[in-house]
């Protein structure tokens, strides 16, 4: 997680300089990024140190908790070759701890007095943002960070199910939960899903007359819950 003065150069801290010619001043923006690996007692430290992160991550711990097999401070502050720090491997014990280090550490900053202009996320990242900024209750939150609106162990296809036409906008409802629906734009619209499910879903879209852009069907590694996996065309 990131913390970066928006167009402005990074320098050293001090007296504050005047802006130089051609500079473009702004706020401080955040930056919520997906995690590949949670490290093992990464938020050990800040949660001994401050009473702001560990009120926050409790917090969160609280809403996460009743969803998880073990408390998650038990995988959280597990020694780093301990046995429960392997939980943090898994993908809902690893979402979880990212999820609650990354609103504890947004909050710790908030509590120092740091006034941040603008927030965004990748992944988990994109939940974070989404709750510090109010668009999400940690409840649903916690909950979409958890399961990645996916069930874990199972390979569950929301392939495109329905082809519309509303005047000149196609849009396509994809299954099994309306959360899956993207909504079309003017050039086209994004489609998630399983490649399986998805091929024999736009093969069959072919036929009804959408262009399809088979270029762009792959994306790298299984698409995400809000990843284009492929665009049709007007």
């Amino acid at each position: 997680m990131t913390a970066v003065p928006t167009g402005t150069a990074l320098r050293p801290a001090g007296r504050r300089r005047p802006p130089e010619p051609g500079s473009v001043e702004g706020g401080t923006a955040v930056l919520f990024p997906r995690a590949r690996r949670v490290r093992p007692g990464m938020a050990r430290a800040l949660y001994g140190t401050f009473p702001a992160f560990r009120g926050e991550f409790d917090t969160v711990c609280r809403a996460l908790d009743p969803r998880l097999s073990l408390p998650l401070a038990v995988a959280v502050f597990a020694p780093e070759r301990g046995v429960d720090s392997r939980l943090l491997h898994r993908m809902d014990f690893g979402r979880a701890a990212l999820f609650a280090y990354q609103v504890a550490l947004y909050r710790t900053w908030q509590d120092w007095g740091l006034r941040i202009a603008a927030v965004a996320g990748d992944g988990v990242g994109a939940l974070t943002a989404a709750h510090v900024t109010g668009r999400l209750d940690l409840r649903t939150a916690a909950r979409r960070a958890l399961t990645g609106r996916r069930t874990r162990g199972r390979d569950e296809a929301r392939a495109v199910r329905a082809l519309r036409t509303t005047g000149s906008r196609r849009v396509l409802a994809c299954g099994p939960a309306a959360e899956g629906t993207l909504a079309a734009g003017a050039e086209g619209c994004a489609v998630v899903g399983d490649v399986p499910g998805l091929l024999t879903a736009v093969a069959g879209l072919q036929l009804c007359g959408p262009r399809i852009d088979w270029e762009g069907l792959w994306h790298s590694g299984r698409p995400g819950p809000a990843a284009p996996a492929s665009v049709l065309r007007r």
